[in-house]
């Protein structure tokens, strides 16, 4: 899918098509964080789209919308009455519905969520837009079979696409108790005891899941995204100040209400003057290192490939979370052993750790993971073998979003590309300490740069990228080192 961003910042015009690494570099202040930041609140904010149900309750009998052949009210009373359902559809009407679909949900997140992302007013931001197209894809011998606990007490329903067939069934499960629960409407449809009002307003609840599967089903290819913000070095030292300053305001609310000049002190305007306005993505990564400690009962889908052991021999250390704080473990025993609070760490062991605890605990084959400037305040050595960890990351099933200044990083990615252009016992290699996962194909790397409010594509071959923003940069201080190297040379030939 293609991802078209409309004055976003500095950016007039952008488009992104998303490889399995994908690459965005340019100079400061040409929009890549704006736009990074945009594809993740779009990413994260599908799933809770509020539209699905309008979409699908509008368009159900409009005899002109293809969503008229998924007979969503035929779907709807069958279940009610038997508990499954079935219509058949060819993968060429889910087509037209997805494209109308995803088309009307980005024109809703541009209205409405785009401006949250960036903790602005829609008047800040002005007309700017995000929109998907999608490729076309051919559904058919697909099975996307999506699974989803009802918001109803009695059970839960799935909806299975077998390439011809849209399925819906209902397990009712063991029904639970619920305090008047025919009047709240947690039981399902169909049940004999339950008065006509009670149905029409559980029906409603029962046609709002349907909704929500159909959007998962809609939009099954959209990554789950993960992002390591440029302020995650920061987040790592101040978050516990952040917690304090956020109990600091329930108490001040709390004060409001025993104050005699509590009239003066609405909750918004207390809410407006005591916190800090942060980007979404910051946000999230604020939640998330606040997390971290109850995180680590989980273990990622990708656990068994070991993938924060890059990070942990990265940085000669290994990270551990208690309730009250994270430390910095060394690898090493004996007396360069160390063990220490993160906040007195090096800034490289900080903007790494939430990385390591997401490969550890969170990380899934499929997820989009995205780094702001990833070799931020690593030393050049590092960035290479950043850009070795990067490969390995899209060789386990990740996809990787980068922006970067670094020179190296682009060089090396150049390097596991020409790698895997070689047979393993090629001359070349000899000597050369590669894996076989540091290989990355052309096909598999898309790269863009950032200049002149606008996004260009650069060319991907089996040479690796042609990054120009970078080699421009270094040929002309090579021709100024050059050219004064000759004036001082011939000055000390005169002399």
């Amino acid at each position: 899918m293609t991802f078209r961003f409309e004055r976003i910042g500095p950016v007039d015009n952008a488009e992104i098509t998303l490889g399995d690494l994908t690459i965005i570099a340019g100079r400061n202040n040409t929009g890549k964080t704006y736009l990074v930041y945009a594809l993740y609140g779009f990413l994260k904010q599908w799933e809770g789209w509020p539209g699905a149900s309008v979409f699908f309750r509008r368009h159900a009998r409009d005899p002109t919308h293809p969503v008229t052949a998924l007979k969503l009210p035929k779907i709807a009373k069958a279940l009610a009455e038997l508990d499954r359902a079935s219509v058949q559809v060819m993968p060429a009407v889910l087509a037209d519905v997805r494209r109308r679909l995803v088309d009307q949900l980005a024109r809703d997140f541009s209205a409405g969520a785009l401006p949250a992302v960036f903790s602005t007013t829609s008047e800040a931001l002005g007309d700017a837009r995000v929109s998907v197209e999608l490729n076309e894809r051919d559904l058919e011998g697909e099975s996307p079979a999506v699974e989803e606990t009802a918001g109803l007490r009695a059970g839960r329903m799935t909806l299975h696409y077998n390439g011809h067939e849209l399925a819906f069934a209902i397990d009712r499960g063991r029904a639970t108790s619920t305090r008047d629960g025919s009047r709240m409407g947690f039981y399902l449809p169909g049940r004999k005891k339950e008065a006509t009002s009670t149905r029409d307003g559980s029906r409603r609840i029962l046609e709002g899941v349907m909704h929500h599967l159909l959007l998962r089903l809609f939009c099954c290819g959209f990554p789950r995204p993960f992002i390591l913000s440029a302020e995650r070095f920061g987040i790592s030292l101040f978050y516990k100040e952040l917690d304090f300053t956020k109990s600091q305001l329930v108490d001040l609310l709390q004060k409001m209400g025993r104050d005699d000049d509590r009239d003066s002190r609405t909750p918004f305007l207390l809410i407006d003057k005591n916190t800090s306005k942060y980007a979404q993505p910051i946000k999230d990564n604020i939640d998330y290192t606040r997390n971290i400690h109850d995180m680590q009962k989980e273990q990622s889908a990708l656990a068994k490939n070991k993938l924060f052991n890059d990070v942990k021999n990265i940085m000669g250390g290994y990270y551990k979370a208690s309730r009250d704080a994270i430390s910095f473990r060394s690898k090493a025993r004996g007396k360069r052993k160390f063990d220490i609070p993160l906040h007195l760490a090096s800034s490289s062991a900080r903007g790494l750790a939430d990385l390591y605890f997401y490969l550890r605990h969170k990380a899934a084959r499929g997820d989009l993971l995205i780094i702001d400037e990833p070799e931020s305040h690593l030393d050049t050595g590092n960035q290479i073998l950043l850009a070795r960890i990067l490969a390995r990351f899209v060789r386990a099933g990740i996809k990787v979003l980068v922006t970067t200044h670094s020179d190296y990083l682009v060089k090396e990615i150049n390097n596991l590309i020409m790698i895997g252009q070689l047979d393993n016992d090629s001359p070349a290699l000899r000597g050369l300490k590669y894996a076989n996962a540091d290989q990355l194909t052309p096909s598999s790397v898309r790269a863009y740069v950032a200049d002149g409010h606008k996004l260009a594509p650069a060319t991907v071959d089996e040479f690796g990228i042609d990054m120009p923003v970078f080699d421009d940069t270094i040929d002309d201080i090579n021709q100024v080192s050059r050219t004064l190297a000759a004036e001082v040379r011939a000055r000390h030939n005169e002399a």
